[in-house]
């Protein structure tokens, strides 16, 4: 895929809305550019829950699969969404990642 291949996001701007009504806002971001952002969001996610082994009272688990959803602003920034998000989440992006295991040789 071409980097300077363009991409439409379409979000929601509530910071100029009044008696909550919302509006649209459309943006272009390069192919590329939302690569960056998503490559840096995924190392972050990485860092934090890079927990090989999870040790408890009732003994010593391995971490396969996290799931997790985001948002994408329309900067092409990834941000992690809490609990509590509620509707606004409805567009979100929901990420599962499971652990790669090698290859039985």
């Amino acid at each position: 895929m071409d980097p300077d291949t363009r991409i439409t996001i379409i979000t929601v701007d509530d910071s100029n809305s009044r008696r909550g009504e919302l509006s649209r806002v459309a943006e272009q971001i390069s192919a590329g550019t939302l690569r960056q952002h998503f490559s840096e969001f995924m190392q972050a996610m990485q860092t934090a829950f890079s927990a090989d082994e999870l040790v408890t009272a009732d003994g010593q688990f391995e971490l396969s699969e996290i799931q997790f959803s985001a948002e994408l602003s329309t900067a092409g920034e990834f941000k992690l969404l809490g609990s509590g998000v509620g509707a606004a989440a409805t567009a979100a992006l929901t990420f599962t990642l499971t652990r790669k295991h090698p290859a039985n040789a």
